[in-house]
Formats: C-alpha cells, sequence, structure tokens
C-alpha cells in the first residue's frame, strides 16, 4: 500500500516538472516571436535607465532593463545602435559600426518554416525563403527651418530632421526660411533631388521601395502591347497616435511620443471625448495630413507611438 503511495507521489511530481518546463518552452517561444526595432542614433544623455538618443527624426527614450545586454558603458555623443521591443525596452544596446544608418527600423518577426524534409526534395538543399523588399529611398515633405552649409533643417510632423546636400544633389531652387520643399533621399538622409513641394503632396516621411524587376511578358505587354505598369502599394489612409500631451494651441494638440513632438489638428468635424490638458495621454485617430478624426482618452494597453491604418 505503501509503494503504491510514493509511485502515485512520484508521479505527480513528474507531471508537474514537464507541466513547468513546457510552459518555459511556450513562453521563450512567445518572447522570439515579439515584434522589435532597431534604433541607431547620437547619445543626448543617460538618465538612470533611460537611454535619450537623437536620431533623424527627434528624441527617443530607450529603457535599459536587468535583462538588456549592455556591451560597454556610454556617454554623451556616443553614436549606440539598440535593439528594443516595441514599447522601446532594450534587449541590447551596443556601439553602432560605421554602416549603421541612423533611424528606427522595425525588424519582422521570424516565421516558422513548413517541414519539407531536412535537405528538400531529392536530397537538394532547402530553398531559402523569399526576403521582404528593403526601402531604397525616402521623399521627406517639410518645411524648411534653416540652411546651414550642405544641410537643408526641416521639421516635420515628428521633429526635426536633417537634409544633406551634395555634389550630385538636383535643387531647383534657391530656398528659404519658411518654404515648403519636397527631398528625395537616400536612407542616411543624403539628398538626390530638393523641389518645392506641391499643393497635393502631404507632410511627412514615406519610404520608397525598389521597383521590382518584371518578367520579359510583362515588359512587352504581350504582342506589341505597351508595357504593364507595376502595381503600387496601398498607402496608409489613417493613422493613430498615442503619446502624452504637452500643450493644446487653439485647435492644435501637441503631443511628444517616441520619436519627438507630433501637432494633432482638431477641426469641426473633429470628435472629442472629453477636455484634455498637460500630462493626458490621449489617442488620437488621424489623416495622413495629421487632421484628427477623434480623440479620446488613451486606455492602458495602449502603447506610445504612431501606428499606420
Amino acid at each position: 500500500m505503501k509503494g503504491s503511495v510514493a509511485v502515485v507521489k512520484l508521479l505527480g511530481a513528474v507531471c508537474v516538472l514537464l507541466l513547468v518546463q513546457g510552459q518555459s518552452l511556450l513562453a521563450q517561444e512567445g518572447a522570439s516571436t515579439q515584434p522589435t526595432k532597431t534604433i541607431v542614433g547620437d547619445l543626448l544623455d543617460v538618465d538612470r535607465d533611460f537611454y535619450i538618443v537623437r536620431g533623424e527624426r527627434g528624441e527617443i527614450q530607450i529603457e535599459a532593463t536587468y535583462k538588456t545586454e549592455i556591451t560597454e558603458e556610454f556617454g554623451y555623443g556616443d553614436r549606440i545602435k539598440a535593439l528594443v521591443l516595441m514599447n522601446n525596452k532594450a534587449l541590447k544596446i551596443e556601439r553602432a559600426g560605421p554602416d549603421d544608418v541612423s533611424g528606427v527600423t522595425e525588424n519582422l518577426p521570424v516565421t516558422a518554416q513548413a517541414p519539407a524534409g531536412p535537405e528538400g526534395a531529392k536530397g537538394e538543399a532547402p530553398a531559402p525563403q523569399a526576403q521582404p523588399l528593403q526601402p531604397v529611398s525616402k521623399t521627406i515633405v517639410a518645411d524648411l527651418l534653416d540652411v546651414d552649409r550642405d544641410f537643408y533643417i526641416v521639421r516635420g510632423e515628428r521633429g526635426e530632421i536633417q537634409i544633406e546636400a551634395t555634389g550630385k544633389t538636383e535643387i531647383t531652387e534657391e530656398f528659404g526660411y519658411g518654404d515648403r520643399i519636397k527631398a528625395l533621399v537616400l536612407m542616411n538622409n543624403k539628398a538626390l533631388k530638393i523641389e518645392r513641394a506641391g499643393p497635393d503632396d502631404v507632410s511627412g516621411v514615406t519610404e520608397n521601395l525598389p521597383v521590382a524587376a518584371q518578367a520579359p511578358e510583362a515588359q512587352q505587354g504581350g504582342k506589341g502591347q505597351a508595357p504593364t505598369a507595376l502595381a503600387q502599394p496601398k498607402q496608409p489612409e489613417f493613422k493613430t497616435i498615442v503619446a502624452d500631451l504637452l500643450d493644446v494651441d487653439r485647435d492644435f494638440y501637441i503631443v511628444r511620443g517616441e520619436r519627438g513632438e507630433i501637432q494633432i489638428e482638431a477641426t469641426g468635424k473633429t470628435e472629442i471625448t472629453e477636455e484634455f490638458g498637460y500630462g493626458d495621454r490621449i489617442k488620437a485617430k488621424v489623416l495622413k495630413n495629421n487632421k484628427a478624426l477623434k480623440i479620446e482618452r488613451a486606455g492602458p494597453d495602449d502603447v506610445p507611438g504612431v501606428y499606420t491604418e
């Protein structure tokens, strides 16, 4: 009898151990698939657990936790590279390399591959997965604040941006303070062309993907027809902004999120759920030009940032 009780207790302990290990594995698997960002920028300050950097779109606060891997001690002016979660909690902080371009890049989670055998069909090596196209240039539309030698300093919806003109930059005319310009730039903000923005150009930064190669049939259009135009990716129509309120200036709600100040314009059609003041965390659904459709109080699960829809 006593032997049977001992066996039952032993089996119970084994089951509990297996359950704990399974939960741990599931948690690790879930953490590995969380979306992340890579932030490259110049370090402005280290305030306790926060690394405050300034990249191409304004100041960003990166929070270091006890799990953060920090390769060395950093100080003002150091150019760092941080791998962070979407709430800016850092997984790793290291010194940026010469090929690391300043800015914020969202990293796609690794997707699991379908098992097709260890060596693919008929002993062949597994075919590599197609990689998503990376942007090769950006279009920046913003108001000009200053021209400092070769740098055109503009302020758009997310803070100041420095656009560098080189000997190869096409500049259509001479620009000055207050002019609204449109610049086609490389990912490191070196300009290919700077021109005056048109009335239909929406302020902001748009990443441009490379033109995909077409098959010969598509290029010729088939039987002498004109080449078929490539389908353009659908541009987001709305954005959701979650940020802390700094000021309300007439019709403008000025907030500061993770990438700098943003001006949200309230119109006669904007739905405003209540009166807000300094320090309130708000959630605004806006058009591409930052005209608000709705402004409401952010919930406890709303993470600061700008999200396209």
